[in-house]
């Protein structure tokens, strides 16, 4: 939940700016199994929050100093052991002045002691999403499921799954429909069943995820299984003077093509399932670029594409993940909570063409008491405005 006052989506930077201080006075909060940790003589820092919009878990990880007994030479654990735990839930929120926003929201995976003479001894603590439980099983067996998405919620509805909401390590599962359930109409009753063949459920899930173009990733404990990129609104516009702290922003034409073509073979009839995608970006600010890559193509054969629409989905997919190969951006900012991968967000002021609109991909939040709050952003362009 996003505190009263705190500006949402769209906000303009100077009101943010505004909302937050001036981003003064960093402030961090920990929760673990729904209580905020605080321990009086423990100090919490190096907090860490890599969050993705990718297939890869997003994780968190924090280390608890003033947790050692120079004189005993032990860890003082025992305060710690009802909060510090493997499998707590475990929510990470940052912002400034008291006004807190949730960054992560997971379970306890790891916990590491550690201890050298030279330096400060502690407990770090390591939180994943659900893709870390997700990643363990290997096994094949037969869904009842017909259509991918509903594949999906079934995989997801597993005790495992449930028990890790039931604990508040999830939030909620969202799964939008994929098209081959849109397709099924009044045949659905007749389409096979599908199967998980020696796969996790991780791997199952991103498997269907490539398939037909889609996203799986968490945001702060909402489990996303939808169309990629669907999310168009633009966070927020940041720049030099509006959050920016320093930024690498680049084009490429490596492995752009004009056109992508996805293909398979119906065994019954012999006829070849066929669909294409063509790029309509801007390549540059000139023509030669467009003449460069022009008549070029990627021809994809998938055995898998039963149907002119499944075709189309996967030249769609892999349109995209071409394309936006195009654009880069890598930039350091104040530290923004509002922040996160599968979100665009408008980099403005720097003239054209580093002036773009990016889709973040990986956003890192670190906090120090020596360092302060930042954010690393990593995003990528489709065209060049």
């Amino acid at each position: 939940m996003i505190p009263s006052g705190i500006p949402s989506a769209g906000t303009d930077f100077k009101a943010l700016s505004k909302t937050y201080g001036e981003f003064r006075h960093p402030e961090a909060r920990i929760e673990l199994g729904g209580k905020q940790f605080a321990v009086k003589t423990m100090v919490i820092s190096d907090i860490s929050v890599e969050l993705t919009a990718g297939f890869e878990a997003s994780a968190a990880s924090f280390r608890i100093y003033n947790a050692f007994n120079m004189e005993s030479g032990k860890f003082l654990y025992g305060e710690l052991k009802k909060q510090v735990l493997l499998g707590n839930d475990m929510t990470v929120s940052l912002g400034y002045l008291g006004k807190l926003t949730p960054v992560f929201t997971g379970f306890v995976a790891g916990v590491t002691f550690g201890f050298d003479p030279s330096d400060l001894p502690y407990i770090e603590v390591t939180g994943m999403d659900i893709k870390g439980v997700m990643m363990a099983n290997s096994y094949a067996y037969q869904l009842s499921a017909k259509a991918y998405s509903d594949a999906v919620r079934e995989v997801l509805q597993k005790t495992v799954y449930e028990n890790l909401q039931n604990a508040n390590a999830v939030a909620k599962i969202a799964v939008e429909d994929t098209p081959d359930k849109k397709q099924g109409g009044g045949n659905e009753e007749t389409a096979e069943t599908i199967e998980m063949v020696s796969e996790s459920d991780y791997e199952f899930v991103v498997k269907a995820a490539k398939k037909f173009n889609f996203e799986f990733f968490t945001d702060c404990g909402t489990v996303h299984f939808r169309k990629a990129k669907s999310n168009t609104g633009k966070l927020m516009e940041i720049g030099i003077g509006k959050g920016i702290v320093h930024f690498e922003i680049g084009y490429s034409l490596t492995g752009m093509v004009e056109q992508v073509e996805a293909c398979s073979m119906d065994a019954g009839s012999g006829k070849v399932i066929f669909a294409k995608a063509k790029y309509d970006g801007k390549l540059s600010t000139g023509s030669k670029a467009k003449k460069l890559i022009k008549g070029s193509r990627h021809v994809y054969i998938d055995p898998s594409i039963v149907t002119p629409e499944h075709a189309a989905a996967r030249a769609a997919s892999l349109l995209e993940a071409m394309e936006y190969r195009l654009g880069s951006l890598r930039c350091e900012c104040f530290g923004i909570p509002e922040l996160k991968p599968g979100r665009f967000i408008g980099v403005e002021g720097l003239g054209s063409p580093a002036d773009n609109t990016f889709y973040l991909t990986n956003v890192t939040h670190t906090f120090s008491n020596e360092s302060g709050y930042r954010t690393k952003l990593q995003g990528c362009a489709r065209t060049i405005q």
